[in-house]
């Protein structure tokens, strides 16, 4: 197993402040889960349990997403431009670890931590599926879509970690990232869409580029397809096929390889 994967573990570990993050992580969702359950019971003399279940498994669900795409490259936006910060960068690179070796372990230790915080979210998602109204496949493959989303955007911070010499412009740097792919290219691709329904109806082919183009790697766009589909609802995407979440996740997969190759590549350079 990579050393530095754990020794990443043992310093969060003994970062006691830290251990407040998971109350945070069972707050939020249960809080949400609470209000969605109560929404969906007032005022109603017969409850349908399918239609409860599958609110809460919703809102458990991007309830997590959420908490996942702030949180992930926040975790790893610092971790090769602080040892160039703190001076300890060239032994890292001196160490008998090659630069690949280096950057999994930074970014395995980035994710563990998210992936530590996803699993506390996952009991509200589970329990969800008790009420019915949604597979249970549906939830778990949802929950492992946001664990990767979460992967791709901590390799992303990283190589971006890799290219700037300081934290501070590291975090601005994936700050920005975060702020394109998950509002600037869905308001983009709202204002195109606009613009060619302003004119003839647009054709099927136009419709799938500009989803694929703004919409459909988003970082919760299969989670949004898998959970409408497995709820009937109807979207105008859902009828698409299976390739929608698919191609989803191949952009996840390259740019999760772009962000590594990056930090490999900065680990090969000194900056001080």
């Amino acid at each position: 197993m990579n050393a530095l994967f754990w020794l990443d573990l043992r310093v969060r570990v003994r970062e006691r402040r830290l251990w407040g993050m998971p109350l945070f992580f069972l707050t939020m969702p249960l809080l949400i889960v609470m209000l969605a359950m109560a929404t969906s019971l007032k005022g109603r003399e017969a409850v349908d349990p399918g239609e409860v279940g599958m609110m809460v498994a919703m809102c458990a669900i991007f309830c997590q997403a959420g908490l996942l795409v702030i949180l992930s490259p926040l975790a790893a936006a610092q971790r090769i431009s602080q040892e160039r910060e703190q001076r300890t960068y060239a032994a890292l690179v001196n160490s008998p670890l090659g630069p690949g070796a280096i950057a999994r372990g930074k970014l395995l230790g980035a994710w563990a931590f998210t992936l530590w915080l996803g699993v506390l979210t996952l009991p509200f998602v589970l329990a969800a599926t008790l009420w019915g109204g949604m597979e249970t496949w549906v939830p778990l493959a949802c929950f492992g879509l946001n664990l990767l989303a979460g992967l791709t955007l901590c390799s992303l911070a990283l190589g971006l970690s890799g290219l700037f010499g300081r934290s501070l412009s590291a975090y601005l740097a994936s700050g920005a990232l975060l702020f394109l792919w998950c509002l600037a290219l869905p308001m983009i691709g709202g204002l195109t869409l606009g613009l060619l329904e302003s004119g003839n109806q647009p054709t099927p082919g136009q419709l799938r580029a500009v989803f694929c183009g703004f919409f459909l790697h988003h970082p919760m766009a299969p989670q949004i397809w898998l959970a409408m589909r497995g709820s009937g609802a109807v979207v105008t995407f859902t009828d698409w096929g299976v390739w929608v979440p698919l191609y989803g996740t191949v952009i996840w997969l390259l740019l999760m390889w772009a962000g590594y190759a990056l930090a490999v590549r900065g680990l090969r350079r000194e900056v001080y």
